[in-house]
């Protein structure tokens, strides 16, 4: 019984690896967290970019800010109130009131075709046209300067983001040199944007994490140049995933999961994908996600072809060679213990010999009371065959003689 149980066991495990198929053999590290009584699964890999100390790549400014500037109480009008005017929320800030840095705040600012981003209070953003410097005025003098706008961005201390009373401002279309303007206007803008929720498979804008390793959407992910929403999708679904989402332009991420509770206001998905300025791609640490298991593939040539997206690709193709060969030399392990395990079991023991104490049994006779029934007696009718002739070689044993009596 034990050697049986053994046996299914063991082609139980050449079963289960047979089928088994290593996704990725780089570590992978797997947590749980639990939020609002939702259990959170976040695989903690590689994410695209570079990584400084523990936070992604960042969008830092190339130039100088325009200068520090305070409120002119002459002006009645608050000529920085750009946001408000599109019925979004002003000043602009981060969900978690942690993240705000001159790059995010330049880039909220330009992606709604502003001419001037300014930051104060450290943490927060505001917006303003060609006339946002009207109602402001710029300090000259070092001492005003660096007691107006003294406070670091709680995003990264390197840089002043205003102060109480004092704005640091940016000219939000030129002070990132990586940053390409959307060629549509700001009515067009806010059209897509009010009415992406109409795409049957969009999920809604949510809050990317700022830290290394830990982004919302995990699987994997690319950035490229000329990203639209259909490239983004169809890489996730040739990827077997079930997401994609697409952040401040070019970035596409994947994943089967993601977590639901950081959505955030339409307003923040704010970037139009440079492939396609009339879709949204995300914003600056904020996700548009689509569900790319709706998509079907209308057209074949849809895909993202560059240096990255095929090291991308070549590194998870030879993961999955290196992991299937893993697996098949287990298997081959196995199969090979199983069959000497067999041969063995098959195999006469030499160990084993004749007992030479066990002998026939001298107490043994038989029975005296069996005789032959007396009533069995010939058959009449039975003939001797006429042509039947005795061997005449063949000799009766004359110590023979016989007990039955001829018929009457």
């Amino acid at each position: 019984m034990q050697k049986q149980l053994m046996i299914s066991n063991i082609f139980l495990i050449i079963a289960l690896l047979s089928v088994w198929q290593p996704k990725n053999v780089s570590c992978e590290i797997t947590t749980y967290l639990k939020s609002d009584g939702i259990i959170l699964n976040k695989r903690l890999l590689n994410a695209p970019g570079e990584c400084i100390g523990n936070l992604t790549r960042r969008n830092n400014p190339s130039v100088d800010p325009l200068g520090c500037y305070i409120r002119n109480s002459s002006f009645t009008t608050d000529t920085l109130n750009g946001l408000a005017n599109l019925n979004f929320s002003d000043p602009y800030q981060d969900r978690d009131g942690n993240l705000m840095d001159p790059g995010l705040c330049i880039i909220h600012c330009a992606d709604y075709l502003f001419t001037f981003a300014a930051l104060t209070n450290g943490y927060q953003c505001r917006c303003g046209n060609k006339t946002g410097l009207d109602a402001y005025t710029k300090l000259t003098n070092d001492s005003s300067v660096n007691q107006t706008c003294n406070l670091n961005c709680v995003g990264n201390s390197s840089y002043i983001c205003g102060g109480k009373n004092g704005y640091t401002i940016y000219n939000a279309l030129t002070s990132i040199s990586s940053y390409i303007p959307t060629t549509i206007d700001i009515n067009q803008k806010l059209e897509i944007i009010h009415n992406i929720n109409k795409n049957v498979r969009y999920k809604g804008c949510y809050k990317d994490s700022p830290y290394c390793n830990q982004r919302l959407l995990n699987g994997t992910s690319v950035d490229v140049t000329g990203m639209t929403v259909e490239s983004c999708l169809t890489y996730c679904w040739q990827k077997n995933f079930t997401y994609g989402g697409l952040e401040i332009g070019s970035q596409c991420f994947c994943d089967n999961e993601y977590d639901s509770i950081t959505r955030l206001s339409i307003s923040e998905c704010s970037s139009s994908c440079e492939g396609n300025n009339s879709e949204i791609c995300g914003g600056p640490l904020a996700l548009s996600i689509y569900n790319a298991s709706y998509y079907s593939l209308v057209n074949n040539n849809i895909s993202l072809v560059n240096n990255d997206n095929n090291k991308e690709s070549s590194d998870s193709h030879i993961g999955s060679i290196i992991g299937s060969s893993v697996g098949g030399v287990v298997v081959l392990v196995l199969i090979i213990l199983l069959i000497w395990y067999l041969r063995r079991r098959n195999q006469p023991n030499p160990n084993i010999q004749p007992n030479p104490n066990i002998q026939p049994n001298p107490n043994i006779q038989q029975n005296p009371n069996i005789q032959q029934n007396p009533n069995i007696q010939q058959n009449p009718n039975i003939q001797q065959n006429p042509n039947f002739q005795q061997n005449p070689n063949f000799q009766q044993n004359p110590n023979f003689q016989s007990d039955i009596e001829p018929p009457s």
